[in-house]
């Protein structure tokens, strides 16, 4: 959690009233994308999960911009939060847009947000369960993740995508937002960083795929 200090030193940071102001924004929308909630407020271990954060914004759309998506692909976000990049990707031609999240009350907020904004169901679909065990993979082409668990928890869900290319041979693409762990995608050995974008904190976005060539 952030100490008082680092609190009270934000607050005199043009990201921080513009966060406000995107705070103020959803509660007048009836949504709440971006009220960043902590793991030790969700009950979660904090060794495996990372804080409830958005990431769906100008950067994210940029990536899908650059990318030729049409209504033959589909993209699940793994972490998905309260639905703040889902929302992004719903903008695009994606047959599926779908998302993972572990917890219940976070996937609660997103169902809720997608209601008020009158996303029709036959978009999307909401699982909740641990990513590391959910292997339902075969109908997506598209991966996307905002750096959402442990090293551990992204090793396990890389072997599970591996697993589904083995298994349902197609081209993939992997879009990592803030790649923590981008040693982890590298290291099976089928996977490509094929471009880089930039994010909204410096850490970049990676796009990786399977793709010979690419």
């Amino acid at each position: 959690m952030l100490s008082l200090w680092h609190k009270i030193q934000r607050r005199f940071t043009l990201d921080f009233w513009i966060r406000r102001y995107l705070l103020l924004r959803e509660k007048l929308e009836g949504v709440d994308f971006s009220e960043i909630i902590e793991v030790e407020e969700l009950g979660l271990d904090p060794s495996l999960a990372s804080h409830s954060a958005p990431s769906g914004n100008k950067y994210l759309r940029n990536v899908l911009n650059q990318i030729s998506i049409s209504n033959r692909d589909a993209i699940i976000d793994i972490g998905s939060g309260k639905g703040s990049a889902m929302r992004i990707m719903l903008e695009f031609p994606f047959h599926k847009v779908d998302g993972v999240e572990l917890s219940s009350q976070v996937a609660e907020i997103a169902q809720k947000n997608f209601n008020k904004l009158k996303i029709p169901r036959n978009r999307y679909e909401l699982f909740v369960m641990d990513a590391a065990n959910f292997k339902v993979l075969d109908g997506y082409n598209y991966f996307y993740f905002y750096n959402p668990f442990s090293q551990t928890v992204l090793e396990k869900v890389i072997e599970n995508i591996v697993s589904s290319i083995e298994r349902a041979p197609r081209i993939v693409f992997i879009i990592y937002n803030n790649p923590k762990y981008n040693s982890v995608i590298i290291s099976e050995g089928i996977f490509n960083k094929i471009a880089e974008y930039p994010d909204e904190w410096g850490n970049k976005i990676f796009l990786y795929s399977n793709q010979v060539g690419a």
